[in-house]
């Protein structure tokens, strides 16, 4: 079920504990997108995808953060779902002796075929930061890049030292 909510008198430093909010009652995913509301009021509309039984939670949560007036329901959508599965994927820094792990989404496409890799952030972020703590520098977008390919093609890669390999 989608649920949409208009919002004309929030912050944005408020949206993201808004959306942390969300997702802690049931939310599968949250967006907030800016927009400007009647009288030329900027706002934000927020789409939440979320199961039947969560919409009066987060009504109740929506009325009491942000005083909306009401939520607009729409039951009838039809979500298509891509098969996925999560691989880890080692990483080693020899010179250092560090490995880590970070767990990565494979995608499948309607014939089963290996579509997309998307590496967790929150994990190649904690990873960056390890990484950075042992005197080894490589980007967020350096690491991401070499977990994913590494996870796409099935073959180990490597960066600077650092090799990127399925488990």
């Amino acid at each position: 079920m989608l649920v949409m909510v208009n919002v004309d008198n929030v912050a944005g430093e408020a949206v993201p504990y808004i959306i942390e909010q969300l997702m802690a009652l049931g939310a599968e995913s949250v967006h907030a997108i800016p927009a400007i509301t009647k009288k030329g009021r900027l706002g934000f509309i927020f789409l939440i995808d979320t199961a039947r039984q969560n919409v009066e939670a987060i009504g109740d949560f929506l009325v009491r953060e942000v005083g909306t007036l009401g939520l607009r329901l729409f039951e009838e959508i039809d979500h298509i779902q891509f098969d996925h599965e999560s691989r880890r994927v080692n990483l080693v820094f020899q010179d250092k002796g560090l490995n880590l792990a970070l767990n990565v989404k494979v995608v499948r496409d309607s014939q089963g075929l290996v579509a997309a890799v998307k590496a967790e952030h929150e994990e190649l972020r904690a990873a960056v930061h390890a990484l950075a703590d042992a005197g080894v520098n490589i980007s967020l977008t350096a690491l991401k890049e070499l977990v994913e390919t590494a996870t796409f093609s099935g073959e180990s890669q490597a960066y600077r030292g650092l090799s990127a390999n399925l488990e």
